[in-house]
């Protein structure tokens, strides 16, 4: 168990400064104009540019442990030389936070999709340069989610696989100091409460290490973007607008970037930009290299995508080409596009509700007999909202908020009854009625594209309430934070006593050699191999062994080379390889129809 804590305190500080070290010198090139910025924004820059060096590089070469540990070991020379040279400090309170998140480190537990797509694609990278039609081999490496370029830089000898996920953890590290430094630094009551408000949400929704997927930095960031918003709104020097408005544009392309459903946050930049369109000229015209920076980002993860799925933003399939033989085709994406969004709306809950089938499996098994509704006419239909709501697992995240504000409503009618004057309440809403609409329209988009709390809606969902609930105590006394402060103390008993159960759980489990989940997760095993004698090219095949969970995905775990599902083994026509680059050429038709029977493959 200390062996176990000192691996991971050691891996997190060496994620933490290869991010701070790369993160300088990013801030030092492309944002010369932003000043005393948080090391919590410094850290997040550092990750979004290994995020561009992980996929330029890769065009070119493996990232095996050699280039990694070349890449982190000049990330930390950097972060030691300006920690001398500008005599740069670890402050005392970034040290008590970082006691307070370590915990979820420790023994963590994994994202659902790990095993399926995470570190497959962790791996893929380590062995190979960029492959053309990756997608072919298992439908999910196709997302080019950027945080897993991102996380394969620290895919390091000796800590290898088994402690990478503890990246999304330094990110949620950076996130709290962000916070904690825009708290210190306004002097804007409403943005302090607001920032208080965050990390008593964060602590409380975030408690759990295994939604520590590519969803977390999306809600975080939208948190971000929108503390930056306000401070904007309520701040009258244009100088900081300015730098803010830089930060606000990073910040939402790294998002997209992260997850291309984060398109949800565009019609509130886009509104901005409008509203701020003399500071969106100004920085166009004084900030050439940040703007050509994010043009060549925006590029290189273009390619990236052509080259994995042969569309541009798969799965959306009006951005994709036919004429590609290793691309995965229009018809095959576009099922996969309505299948998500059919399927964040209710879709198999619709099946069960009218007695189609009696479990999710049944879908699978009985799609080829039964007639089913396809998922595009399901979404046409207009009746999801129905079935949506009575998604148990999300509604209860949903509602979970809702909870959360309730709470947050009581408390300051307990402490503040006294001063409470409904008339000033309306007259705050009216003065920011404005502001309060904007922050309706990712609302919107969250609702019509991917109405899951995971994918934005978190983060969307507490901004809008948080605002609008602190609108309506903003007339009270400025030193008045009780209810935030009990709310706060609830959240830290809450994140640390879940995570400190769950450790001596997992420890307990460990010791019994029963756990599957915690380093010692199962390696899969070559049960069936499709080779390539010409080209040396080894396939191993995740055969089905329950057929009554056919759609079940079938995880390669830490398999070395590539992996694929006996399902999508089937659709595979041809491998070649052109130099050191492989080329994985499915049968389109085939594979199309088998998107369309099977959701999960």
């Amino acid at each position: 168990m200390i062996l176990e804590t000192i691996f991971v305190v050691s891996y997190f500080v060496i994620i933490y400064s290869t991010s701070l070290g790369y993160g300088y010198a990013f801030n030092s090139f492309f944002l010369k104009n932003t000043s005393n910025n948080s090391k919590g924004e410094i850290g997040i820059y550092g990750l979004f540019f290994l995020g561009f060096l992980s996929i330029f590089f890769n065009f070119l070469i493996p990232l095996n442990y050699l280039f990694t540990s070349i890449i982190c070991t000049i990330g930390i020379i950097i972060f030691i030389f300006l920690s001398i040279n500008k005599k740069l400090s670890f402050k005392f309170n970034n040290i008590f936070i970082f006691f307070l998140i370590i915990p979820t480190a420790i023994l963590f537990e994994y994202h659902a999709d790990y095993f399926w797509y995470h570190l497959p694609y962790v791996n893929i990278k380590s062995e190979f340069n960029i492959i053309f039609g990756l997608a072919n081999l298992n439908d999910n490496l196709g997302y080019s989610h950027v945080w897993y370029d991102i996380i394969s830089i620290f895919n390091l000898p000796f800590y290898n696989t088994k402690y990478i996920s503890v990246v999304a953890i330094v990110f949620l590290f950076f996130f709290i100091i962000l916070l904690k430094d825009i708290f210190i630094k306004t002097k804007l009551n409403i943005i302090k409460k607001l920032i208080l408000l965050s990390i008593c949400f964060v602590g409380l929704i975030y408690s759990d290490s295994k939604d520590y997927g590519s969803e977390i930095q999306i809600n975080l960031i939208y948190i971000i973007i929108s503390i930056y918003m306000f401070i904007i709104f309520y701040n009258k020097e244009t100088i900081n607008k300015k730098n803010f408005f830089l930060k606000i544009l990073l910040l939402f392309f790294f998002a997209i970037l992260i997850r291309t459903n984060a398109i949800i946050f565009f019609p509130l930049i886009i509104i901005f930009i409008i509203l701020y369109k003399s500071i969106f000229f100004y920085t166009l015209i004084n900030n050439k290299f940040f703007y050509s920076f994010i043009f060549l980002f925006t590029f290189l993860y273009v390619v990236k995508n052509i080259i994995i799925t042969g569309c541009l933003a798969y799965p959306i399939y009006f951005t994709c080409f036919d004429t590609l033989d290793w691309g995965v085709g229009i018809e095959h994406a576009k099922y996969k596009f309505y299948h998500l969004s059919a399927q964040s709306k209710g879709y198999l809950l619709w099946l069960l509700n009218e007695n189609l089938i009696k479990n999710i499996f049944d879908y699978y098994n009985y799609r080829e007999t039964i007639f089913f509704e396809s998922p595009e006419s399901y979404l046409k239909n207009k009746n999801w909202i129905k079935y949506w709501w009575k998604y148990e697992y999300d509604i209860n995240r949903f509602l979970n908020i809702l909870y959360f504000f309730i709470i947050f409503i009581i408390l300051n009618f307990i402490f503040n009854f006294k001063d409470i004057e409904f008339k000033k309440i309306f007259r705050d809403i009216r003065v920011n009625i404005g502001i309060i609409l904007l922050f309706l329209f990712p609302f919107f988009s969250w609702l019509y594209l991917l109405p899951q709390t995971r994918y934005g809606g978190y983060g969307i969902i507490f901004i809008f309430l948080g605002f609008l609930c602190l609108n309506f105590f903003s007339h009270l006394k400025k030193n008045n934070y009780y209810p935030i402060f009990i709310l706060l103390f609830i959240s830290f008993i809450y994140f640390e006593g879940k995570n400190y159960f769950r450790i001596y759980n997992n420890y307990n489990l460990i010791k019994e050699n029963v756990a599957e989940n915690f380093y010692k997760y199962p390696l899969m095993s070559k049960e069936k191999i499709m080779k390539n004698t010409t080209l040396n090219i080894e396939i191993n095949e995740r055969p089905l062994l329950n057929k009554n969970k056919i759609g079940e995905p079938l995880y390669c775990y830490d398999t070395k080379g590539l992996c694929a599902s006996s399902f999508r083994i089937k659709c595979i026509s041809k491998i070649t390889k052109i130099n050191n680059y492989i080329f994985i050429k499915p049968n389109k038709k085939l594979c199309s129809d088998l998107i369309d029977r099977y959701l999960w493959y």
